[in-house]
């Protein structure tokens, strides 16, 4: 499969950098597999706010993963169209039956958690909690359409000028108890993954999510990742034999009913760990006990 070089080759017009009926405006990011662009509807002047993004393959991608891209696009464009909720990123427009392959959602105005806790000297616990809490709540959307995240992490987390989340990560995305596979070449993603999701026969559970989730609530309370490795392999080995530090201990600001809570989360037993529904039912509880307070984490 040929893949298009140039943003005006995939027009179909003979306008310049127009894909369907969007036209681009600047790169917001690009990995190995996708390029992200700011966009607007090719109909609007061309001075229009681009309020909108549309994800590409990169046409550099090796031909041999090409599938397996339209295949991480097509499950995030199904998720997206399906969940139904305000903490999850909304589908605008996709095409995943032909080249060019592409998938359109809103642009969100704020910056991602990770951004988030790479640059702030510190944060309320009370805030903290809020995006927590929301994030649980995009993740038990797509639980209640039978769709298990599997690419819980920071970069994934956007937070609104508002304050509102908006979940997205959504390609790793699997139907429950389907057949998944982790891609190999994702360091950042697998300090989140579940120990038992590196297992080739692995089938996606939302357990799994229990455990991202509590990873990711680990590293936004104690300002580092749960586990840290020059390689996945490295990063897998630690999620499989190792007991991380009491995020209680790494974070003495921590509720101690957050602390438990997330030290059962990250239990490596998957049938030990408390229900995706348990879980946001004790984050809501502990939100609404410190929505009043006014505890600096110092980050």
């Amino acid at each position: 499969m040929q893949l298009p070089t140039q943003l005006s080759d995939v027009s179909g017009t003979s306008e310049k950098n127009v894909i369907s009926c969007w036209r681009l405006g600047e790169q917001v990011t690009g990995s190995r597999w996708y390029n992200i662009f700011r966009a607007a509807p090719k109909t609007v002047s061309h001075d229009a706010d681009h309020d909108f993004v549309i994800k590409l393959i990169n046409p550099e991608l090796p031909t041999e993963l090409v599938p397996m891209a339209i295949d991480r696009l097509g499950r995030e464009a199904h998720a997206t169209e399906q969940i139904i909720q305000p903490n999850v990123i909304r589908l605008l427009d996709a095409e995943l039956d032909h080249a060019p392959f592409f998938l359109v959602q809103p642009w969100v105005e704020g910056r991602s958690l990770d951004s988030l806790l790479s640059r702030a000297p510190h944060l309320s616990l009370s805030r903290m909690l809020w995006v927590l809490r929301q994030t649980a709540e995009g993740v038990r959307a797509g639980h209640e359409k039978g769709r298990v995240h599997l690419g819980i992490e920071p970069a994934h987390v956007l937070i609104g000028r508002t304050g509102r989340v908006s979940l997205i990560g959504w390609s790793q995305s699997h139907l429950s108890d389907q057949p998944a596979w982790f891609p190999q070449d994702q360091l950042q993603l697998a300090r989140y993954t579940a120990p038992e999701c590196f297992e080739a026969d692995y089938r996606a559970n939302t357990a799994s999510d229990v455990y991202s989730l509590g990873a990711l609530i680990y590293h936004a309370l104690s300002q580092r990742p749960l586990f840290e490795g020059q390689t996945i392999q490295d990063v897998e080995s630690r999620h499989l034999y190792e007991i991380p530090e009491d995020l209680i201990v790494a974070q003495p600001n921590c509720p101690n009913r957050l602390g438990s809570l997330v030290k059962q989360m990250l239990t490596k037993n998957p049938f030990s760990r408390p229900s995706f529904r348990e879980v946001l039912n004790e984050l809501i509880s502990i939100e609404i006990e410190y929505l009043s307070d006014t505890t600096l984490l110092r980050l």
